[in-house]
């Protein structure tokens, strides 16, 4: 009988909590700059969660005053679409991209959607904005909604009758949306949101009341505000957090009953592979490795 002892190290982020330590610099630096102190001594600028990242910070920071996270706003390269499955895009697809001349500005600070106009150009538009749209159905079918609403209102609309407001791939299906808009400017399945620094997914956010408010592309914690943030031009200068991935290693007993003695190609392919996918389904981190160790036991 053979014994399989797995260790498992990375980044600790098991279930749903991911395990950050935090670190309050207390030097004024510009965003960029204290970007690239944090990628230089610890991870990244600050990725926040939850409310218990928040009260984390708060609690290492000062009692006024602001500071640097890892939030902020690229009006160019954040934008992406409503229909999220990857298997739906070919190689390059989802970057294609039609927009005007002078496009996208970003006009008042809050233009976080994209419209098509009758010639086939894009703008981007607050989302808060009245529309009609274009919404993608079975067979690859653009159906215009004589209807005005807002972007997320015109997506549930098209996800409650359709498959999703359209998204346009190429040359090719741009000219088929503006044919199906019959002349009107409408919303397309194009939007954008504020990024991290260090590419998380996390999709919490804190904003003060009214915040955002202008075209600053950077976010602050404002500890007058009880860590609410603020959006802030990238140029002014704040003390900053940043974060270090927590690392934990846990191990995991496996015992194997084989009649022969099994290699360690044959361990990998038949044991860990497997193992390795089924944890990663729930929930294991990728950057998590796994190394073995085995352990002989003689029978008695």
């Amino acid at each position: 009988m053979l014994f399989l002892i797995l260790l498992f190290s990375g980044f600790h982020s098991f279930c749903s909590a991911v395990s950050l330590q935090y670190f309050f610099v207390n030097e004024a630096k510009t965003w960029t700059e204290a970007q690239t102190y944090c990628r230089t001594h610890y991870t990244d600028l600050a990725t926040l969660y939850n409310t218990d990242d928040v009260n984390a910070l708060t609690q290492l920071g000062g009692q006024t005053g602001s500071a640097w996270i890892g939030l902020y706003d690229d009006s160019q390269n954040s934008w992406r679409w409503s229909i999220t499955n990857s298997s739906f895009y070919g190689p390059g697809e989802t970057e294609f991209r039609n927009w005007s001349p002078g496009e996208p500005n970003n006009a008042g600070g809050n233009e976080l959607c994209g419209e098509i106009y009758p010639n086939g150009f894009w703008n981007d538009i607050s989302c808060t904005a009245g529309r009609q749209f274009v919404c993608y159905g079975a067979n690859d079918t653009y159906v215009l909604i004589q209807q005005s609403k807002s972007w997320n209102g015109a997506q549930a609309h098209c996800r409650s009758n359709y498959i999703d407001l359209a998204s346009i791939r190429n040359a090719t299906e741009n000219e088929k949306v503006r044919a199906a808009a019959q002349g009107a400017t409408a919303y397309i399945g194009l939007y954008r949101t504020r990024t991290w620094s260090d590419g998380s997914d996390s999709s919490f956010r804190n904003w003060k009341s009214g915040q955002p408010d202008s075209k600053d592309q950077c976010t602050a914690v404002s500890f007058t505000d009880s860590g609410q943030w603020t959006d802030e031009n990238c140029a002014n200068t704040y003390p900053f957090f940043c974060y270090r991935a927590a690392t934990a290693l846990s191990t995991l007993r496996v015992v194997v009953d084989s009649a022969t003695e099994l290699t360690e190609a044959e361990i990998e392919e038949t044991i860990i592979k497997p193992l390795r996918e089924e944890l990663l389904r729930n929930g294991l981190p990728n950057s998590t490795t796994l190394r073995l160790r085995r352990v002989h036991r003689a029978n008695p």
